[in-house]
């Protein structure tokens, strides 16, 4: 009798926990697929409209409306293969991220001097970017290969510095045109060709951050975008645009490539950067005039004592971290500083004639006298 209890319970725990792992996986494949489209306000419609269907199927069965209830199960029934069509791009989205997704990046190979190397190199190429007004598009390999698209540029295989980085994106060079990835700490290749989103996004936006969208949606790669009109600096992940400043960038790629949090609860800008929406703000990079050194550390101390409260000592954990991100910022400052970019190619004079209507009107009031004096 006990062996047959003991064989009852053991069946019933299977049972439940089957039923809990499909119940899980469901949920985790409806919460994936939800992820990937909440960006797109046309597919949410349609989610929309398919509960508002399976609503008024579930009433008119409860009311015993037979026409109405007709109408629903047929609906039901053929729209299986409709979703499958009206959802193919996000389908497709699902089927590359779940082939291509892998275990370990590049990135943690790296130790954490080359870590935070790697961060201060991208920060300063973008900061001379976006001082000098040059359009870059900049992407970070993440756990999804992107093989396939390096493919489509030109391969460097060569160390990630800011000179290297800030002189691809000038516009007289052969490269400039184009996407920079990198794998690791290695610049893979350039003038790679993302395919642009196909979200409805505002006409201001142009084929840089519509490739830098699209290449968000199809892979979880991070995304830096300058833009060549304004100089704004944002960065795309997960099919979403956000406007950034450069200690936001900082923070942010420190993040996600070193994997360091601030200690003081102060992290929220991270979050804020990794959920925000398309949003219209346009911040631009801060230029800071060539200067030496010393002076950028110097004045760097100087802010920062002047910050912290009198109430801090000096063995403060704040007032140490405090003095420690100043001092960072003013390296970068002077890195920056130290590096200067080459003059952008101007467009040449035009070969036809530039007459305004005024000389056309002189030229043939003058002629007109000439005949009549002849």
């Amino acid at each position: 009798m006990s062996t047959y209890n003991l064989s009852s319970l053991w069946d019933k725990f299977l049972t439940f926990s089957t039923t809990v792992i499909d119940i899980v996986v469901i949920w985790m494949i409806i919460l994936a697929a939800l992820r990937i489209v909440r960006g797109k306000s046309s597919t949410m419609q349609i989610f929309k409209g398919i509960i508002f269907v399976i609503i008024v199927d579930v009433l008119a069965k409860v009311m015993n409306l037979k026409t109405l209830q007709f109408l629903t199960n047929m609906f039901i029934n053929w729209g299986f293969l409709a979703v499958i069509i009206i959802f193919q791009p996000e389908i497709r989205t699902i089927l590359e991220r779940l082939g291509k997704s892998s275990f370990f990046s590049r990135m943690s190979s790296l130790s954490g001097n080359e870590k935070e190397k790697l961060v201060d190199n991208i920060v300063t190429a973008v900061r001379l970017l976006s001082a000098d007004q040059t359009g870059a598009l900049i992407s970070i390999e993440k756990s999804h290969p992107l093989d396939d698209f390096i493919a489509t540029g030109t391969r460097l295989n060569s160390d990630v510095t800011a000179e290297l980085l800030t002189s691809i994106f000038v516009t007289s060079t052969p490269l400039h045109d184009g996407a920079v990835i990198i794998q690791g700490d290695k610049i893979a290749c350039a003038s790679a060709y993302f395919p642009p989103t196909t979200a409805d996004i505002p006409s201001r936006y142009g084929s840089r951050h519509r490739a830098a969208i699209g290449i968000s949606e199809i892979t979880d790669a991070i995304t830096i975008v300058v833009s060549e009109e304004t100089g704004n600096v944002s960065i795309a992940e997960g099919g979403k645009l956000t406007a950034v400043n450069e200690q936001q960038l900082r923070k942010y790629l420190t993040h996600i490539i070193v994997g360091q949090t601030e200690e003081n609860g102060e992290d929220d800008d991270d979050e804020t950067i990794i959920e925000a929406d398309v949003h219209e703000i346009q911040t631009k990079m801060d230029d800071t005039p060539a200067a030496n050194e010393e002076t950028i550390l110097e004045a760097g101390k100087i802010t920062a004592e002047e910050v912290i409260p009198a109430e801090q000592n000096d063995t403060s954990v704040n007032r140490k971290h405090a003095l420690q991100d100043v001092h960072e910022a003013a390296d970068a400052a002077a890195k920056a500083a130290s590096i200067k970019l080459p003059h952008k190619k101007k467009r040449p004079t035009p070969s036809y004639p530039t007459h305004n209507k005024t000389n056309y009107k002189q030229s043939d009031t003058s002629n007109r006298k000439q005949g009549g004096e002849r």
